[in-house]
């Protein structure tokens, strides 16, 4: 009840714009002042500081200060133009026109030109290990064209339905030799020091495109896994501003830092490798579904906050979630012990369940999870790994049983329900289902958001009633801040976009 309690008192804050702004600690009117320094603590290090090659959703949050597209998510889940100043799609829907903004430069001082653009959108073709969205973007150019100085066109092999999303990735200089090393592009903060497994530092770009943008001088990632010495560095000052803060916290920082709590894109699953027994049987899955209560998950470990689901989409996704999904699979004890029973597992079986270290949510919840599956049977034994390790062997080896991760959403509903094509990379639950293929590239197909909206709908069905994973959860986004930070602004997406925050005094 504590926790609980502790919530009815946070201060919702959700600041944008600038002027004047009443403190959350104070009863004092407080003036935005320029400049400033801030340190950010994140819980993973980067994989790759190459954008195109980027995977873990961790570096995108990071990296999205210092990188855009020809295009760029907004806080309202809109695509908008960056690096281009306009678009036009032709009628066949196959050559999209963009024209560059105008004076537009990279962090090393040089303007953004044509010849950059069919660089970056060219260097991603052939066997390029790109990322999700590189890889769709490169595997449909035909061709990229200078139609003038400031125009190029990007001529498709066929019409996508989702490809505008693709046109975030980044733009970089042609003439970097090694982005990996000097990560440059366009962004309101430019690359200044990378030490793997300690800190990423950046500083403002002075010649950002937009006018007044951004405010604070100089941000720190600092990367700190152990989640408790976090909490003693944002206690003591250390620390401005921790992203997905536990909510079992609030009750110890509220009093020193301002909390802010907001929906996030974000899915926290079980996943099951479909491929090894007994997970290849439906019934299985559907009793672990059964077995679990995700509502008790969320009071313990989210107090309460986070929203139960029945799909690989959080509700966050307004325009495009299948609410219906959410009452496909109820908790049920018996019910759970007659589909083991008629899989020929009556009396249960035993899984490894494997956790990433540098998530305690994820670990805390394996350990509810144990003990919820222990009434029907089922011990699933607790193996903790190492992030990189996890990303190794579970995301992309595909070796283990069970384990338990939040899936982080994109601006573009294909992005985030395409992992379960059965060819997709990213399937790393083995999913398998023509039914779900078909559905899913019909989306591709077609330009009608509606179709598009109906299509999604139905292949989340699909996911909910398959249950290739257990959904447990979109976890409540909870942020502590400074007491005289402010503009701190949720994207739909997994970003920290430090160009809308500054400091009052």
């Amino acid at each position: 009840m504590k926790n609980l309690m502790g919530l009815l008192t946070v201060l919702m804050l959700i600041l944008s714009g600038c002027g004047e702004e009443k403190s959350s600690k104070e009863n004092t009117l407080k003036t935005k002042v320029e400049g400033g320094e801030l340190v950010v603590r994140i819980s993973q290090d980067m994989d790759f500081l190459d954008p195109h090659k980027a995977l873990a959703a961790g570096t995108y949050e990071v990296m999205f200060n210092v990188f855009e597209g020809l295009l760029k998510p907004t806080s309202e889940g809109k695509l908008v133009p960056a690096v281009a100043e306009s678009f036009e799609i032709s009628e066949d829907n196959l050559t999209y026109t963009f024209k560059l903004r105008e004076g537009i430069k990279f962090h090393n001082g040089r303007d953004v030109q044509a010849e950059d653009i069919i660089f970056s959108l060219t260097r991603i073709s052939g066997d390029f290990p790109g990322n999700s969205v590189v890889r769709d973007l490169a595997k449909n150019i035909k061709s990229v064209k200078k139609i003038d100085e400031n125009t190029v066109a990007v001529e498709l092999k066929e019409v996508d339905g989702t490809i505008l999303s693709k046109f975030t990735t980044a733009i970089i200089p042609r003439d970097v030799t090694d982005i990996e090393k000097t990560p440059i592009g366009t962004g309101p903060y430019k690359f200044i020091e990378y030490l793997p497994g300690q800190k990423l530092v950046m500083e403002k770009f002075s010649d950002y495109w937009i006018e007044g943008v951004p405010t604070i001088d100089k941000v720190e990632f600092a990367i700190i896994k152990d989640e408790q010495s976090s909490i003693l560095s944002l206690q003591r000052g250390e620390i401005g501003l921790y992203p997905r803060l536990g909510s079992t916290h609030i009750p110890t920082v509220e009093v020193t830092q301002n909390i802010i709590v907001t929906e996030q894109n974000l899915m926290q699953i079980l996943s099951l490798n479909n491929k090894v027994k007994p997970f290849d049987d439906l019934r299985v899955r559907q009793a672990i579904a059964y077995a679990m209560n995700s509502q008790e998950i969320i009071d313990t470990l989210d107090a309460g906050l986070g929203k139960p689901i029945g799909t690989n989409m959080s509700p966050v996704m307004k325009n495009y979630y299948n609410e219906e999904t959410e009452g496909t699979y109820t908790h049920n004890i018996e019910k759970a012990k007659e589909l083991l029973k008629e899989a020929g597992y009556e009396d249960g079986f035993e899984f490894t369940l494997s956790l990433p270290t540098n998530y305690r949510f994820h670990a805390d919840t394996g350990v509810i999870v144990s003990e919820q599956l222990k009434k029907v049977g089922i011990k699933a034994n607790l193996v903790e790994v190492e992030w990189g390790t996890w990303l190794k062997d579970i995301y992309a080896g595909r070796k283990y049983e069970g384990t338990i991760i939040a899936l982080d959403g994109k601006i573009e509903p294909y992005d985030i329900l395409n992992r379960y094509i059965s060819t997709h990379r990213r399937n790393f639950m083995n999913y398998d289902s023509e039914k779900y293929d078909a559905v899913m590239n019909k989306i591709t197909q077609t330009t009608d958001e509606e179709a598009k909206r109906e299509l999604y709908r139905e292949a989340q069905m699909i996911l909910a009633q398959d249950i290739p994973v257990v959904f447990i959860m979109a976890p409540a986004g909870i942020v502590a801040t400074d007491t005289d930070l402010r503009g701190y602004t949720p994207y739909p997406i997994y970003v920290q976009d430090i160009s809308t925050l500054y400091f009052v005094k």
